[in-house]
């Protein structure tokens, strides 16, 4: 069964929401994953791709767009779920997306933002309900 990761951060911001997206992905990938993030549109995926090529000047972090030919280790999606097998899913979206459970993890990211907060508490008690393991890592200390 999906194991479900909540991080909540200190922060208000969609760019430090992004930015930890990134710190995250190169984490995840660092441990030998395969890693998919499923943002709200286009717009938000290229801004991510964007982010990804310069967020940390020393680190390589091979990614791309989901509808890039070459499926690399990273990949960033907002549309149906992925051609490309990965092994885990950051969620930006809301709702969530339907395909989530064939991932063995999913990380969502949570930041001080009304809306988001609104969202993600909806997304905790959709994987509650349903019986997922849930754990959040509280990082506004």
């Amino acid at each position: 069964m999906t194991a479900i990761d909540f991080y909540i951060l200190g922060h208000s911001d969609e760019h430090a929401r992004f930015n930890f997206a990134c710190r995250l992905s190169e984490k995840v990938y660092g441990e030998g994953h395969q890693v998919y993030i499923h943002v709200e549109n286009a717009e938000q995926a290229q801004r991510l791709d964007d982010l990804m090529w310069t967020y940390k000047p020393e680190a390589f972090l091979p990614h791309n767009l989901v509808m890039d030919e070459q499926p690399a280790q990273v990949q960033i999606g907002w549309q149906d779920h992925p051609a490309h097998h990965f092994d885990v899913m950051i969620n930006l979206s809301s709702p969530q997306p339907t395909f989530f459970s064939r991932f063995a993890r999913v990380l969502e990211i949570v930041i001080q933002d009304e809306a988001v907060l609104a969202q993600t508490r909806q997304h905790f008690r959709f994987y509650k309900d349903r019986g997922y393991e849930v754990t959040h890592r509280d990082l506004r200390g």
